[in-house]
């Protein structure tokens, strides 16, 4: 295991290097500000992140690095439950180096193990619940269920993919003779225990009226994509966002656990994914829902690469220089380690490779950064925006100006910067913000952060547009969020709050018609 924990050391200090660029990421400043407001669940997320987020503050601070500590350490440990993964199925030093480089030059395990969010935490809980299951069968022990059970309560608390992964489990055990296993209590047990974790998520979710469907329907409507398009996100993008040489590894891990002899053991495991690819597929799921399992693909993958180059010498050598090297090409674009200018400069030859001949020929100022990127950009500066309307001498009397959001990314900005230019916390209706309140401002005087303008004006009877928030001098990104004054409210903030929810953003906001 000495090659696993060295792989592991440098996963987590390429993250530890690098994790300290740009900014803060969208989901990053929200998760701050739900850290804020401890509770059992949130508009679109179970309290795992939030209590991670808050502990992250209370023992390092707000820095980028403090808050990225804990994803780091995640993707550390993903390569060693991988690791071992891959010495119980029978891999040697060569299979645990094969399996661990594929994680770490993943270019979507570089990004989500960089900043703070669910997914960080999600790969690891998937592959430590396999491997507590394969050790289970492996060595014929059922009680290791119950610890199955706590790990998939955890899970649940991160992120409700659990579910899905869970339920491929369990259909996975039922296609093979591991079916006799329901008439015994170790899975029952196990799934009461993951259940009585979970439960307080479910009374929180309906004490709320299940504001999760409700955010989860808008955003499905306004994402829906053609069957064919749906088809290419799971089949084709997972390929670049594993790095494209570990395809026939992760590959020939569905062929161990469903053709090969030595994989007839764990055969649920290759069911289980091709459940979980069927489930995403008709629900319309993005690529990146796959990602978790695919740890689970790359520890048996290892080892049927391992066996079939055997003792030779220079094919191993030469797997290991390929991937590493066509890696050097991915890194880039999947960590933020270069000069914005330089990024720009990247991505706009990247994109002249698909896109028309005359986009050589744009400045950097018109260049917008990768989208993954971009959510890194350009917070700051709206709490700075905002705050020369705040303190303009148009509003003498500050004591009762509320700022209102409609974006859950601009509320978590101003929320968080706001601190460094006196700005009052933010009331929105976005996402968990609703369920916080319009705090004990009476609505007169109220300064509107994007929001539609038809809109505000059947709300106040005032309504100016005072500003617009650019983002000029920001490189890689471009906005146009618009800031109104208004005036003189015509309803109340406190009886009817529910006029301002915008769950999924104010272009879908359920009362906008």
């Amino acid at each position: 295991m000495v090659i696993v924990w060295i792989l592991a050391l440098a996963k987590l200090m390429l993250h530890f290097l690098t994790n300290g660029q740009y900014g803060y990421q969208i989901d990053e400043l929200y998760y701050i500000a739900c850290g804020e407001h401890l509770d059992w669940g949130y508009t679109e997320l179970p309290p795992l992140v939030a209590v991670i987020t808050n502990l992250t503050r209370s023992l390092f601070g707000d820095s980028l690095f403090a808050i990225r500590v804990f994803p780091a350490v995640a993707g550390a440990l993903l390569v060693v439950v991988t690791g071992l993964m891959v010495r119980e199925l029978g891999g040697g030093k060569f299979a645990q180096c094969l399996a661990g480089l594929a994680i770490i030059f993943s270019p979507y395990y570089l990004f989500i193990h960089t900043i703070l969010t669910m997914n960080a935490f999600e790969p690891l809980l998937w592959t430590l619940c396999a491997f507590i299951i394969l050790l289970s069968v492996k060595y014929r022990l059922p009680q290791l269920w119950y610890l199955v059970g706590f790990v998939v309560g955890i899970g649940l608390l991160n992120k409700y993919s659990m579910l899905f992964f869970g339920f491929s489990l369990l259909v996975g055990l039922c296609l093979t003779p591991y079916r006799q296993l329901f008439w015994e209590k170790w899975i029952w047990t196990a799934i009461l225990i993951g259940g009585v974790m979970f439960l307080p998520n479910i009374l929180w979710q309906n004490q709320h009226d299940w504001p999760f469907l409700e955010q989860q329907a808008a955003a499905n409507i306004s994402s829906k994509k053609p069957l064919v398009e749906s088809m290419v996100d799971l089949f084709v993008q997972p390929i670049m966002m594993m790095q494209p040489l570990t395809l026939p590894v992760w590959l020939a891990g569905i062929y161990y656990y469903l053709r090969s002899p030595s994989g007839k053991l764990y055969r649920f495991f290759g069911w289980a994914f091709f459940v979980l690819f069927g489930i995403f597929f008709v629900l319309g799921g993005k690529s990146y829902y796959l990602a978790p399992i695919y740890p689970i693909l790359f520890a048996p993958g290892a080892v049927m690469v391992e066996r079939f180059v055997r003792n030779r010498k220079v094919w191993k050598t030469s797997i290991i220089v390929a991937l590493a090297t066509s890696s050097v090409f991915l890194i880039p674009m999947s960590l933020p380690i270069l000069p914005l200018p330089t990024l720009l400069q990247v991505s706009k030859f990247y994109s002249s490779i698909y896109t028309l001949p005359d986009r050589g020929n744009t400045d950097l100022n018109s260049i917008e950064a990768p989208w993954h990127f971009r959510q890194m950009l350009g917070w700051k500066e709206i709490a700075e925006e905002v705050s020369k309307v705040y303190h303009s001498p148009a509003l003498s009397d500050r004591s009762d100006v509320a700022i209102l959001s409609w974006d859950y990314g601009y509320s978590s900005a101003i929320d968080f910067f706001g601190k460094n230019y006196n700005l009052p916390k933010v009331i929105s209706g976005a996402h968990a913000f609703y369920f916080w309140g319009p705090r004990n401002y009476s609505g007169n005087i109220v300064i509107s952060v994007g929001g539609d303008f038809d809109y505000l004006k059947k709300l106040f009877k005032q309504v100016e547009k005072v500003d617009t928030i650019t983002h000029e001098h920001t490189l890689g990104i471009k906005s146009a969020i618009p800031i109104y004054l208004c005036k003189e409210i015509q309803v109340s903030l406190q009886h009817d709050w529910s006029d301002f929810k915008a769950y999924f953003g104010e272009a879908y906001h359920p009362n906008k018609s």
